[in-house]
């Protein structure tokens, strides 16, 4: 599973944005290797659709899960139309979201 992850900063202990389309980074990782990846994400400037935008690139890196604090309305059903699950957390560490994802969804 790919899970993606807003987040504020790159690296081990970058924190949560609660924002889809402004949030400065991107955080893949791969659950099976454990491996992750830090995007920018290249619409935190964007004029307008910045959350769109952003959704449509996250399901272009082939994410299945998003976690973020409050994505928007428009870019909430770009990612329903992608399969992508929405997972609301509150702000914390990047790693700590997606452990605490895990261990509520271990199927």
């Amino acid at each position: 599973m790919k899970i993606c992850v807003t987040t504020k900063d790159k690296g081990p202990e970058a924190g949560t944005d609660p924002h889809l389309g402004r949030c400065m980074y991107f955080m893949f990782i791969d659950t099976d290797s454990l491996q992750t990846e830090f995007a920018d994400n290249p619409y935190a400037t964007a004029s307008q659709g910045a959350g769109v935008q952003a959704a449509q690139y996250i399901a272009g890196r082939g994410a299945d899960v998003l976690i973020c604090g409050n994505p928007g309305p428009n870019s909430m059903s770009v990612m329903e139309a992608a399969g992508i699950k929405i997972v609301k957390l509150p702000e914390m560490k990047a790693m700590e979201a997606v452990q605490a994802f895990l261990a509520n969804n271990d199927s």
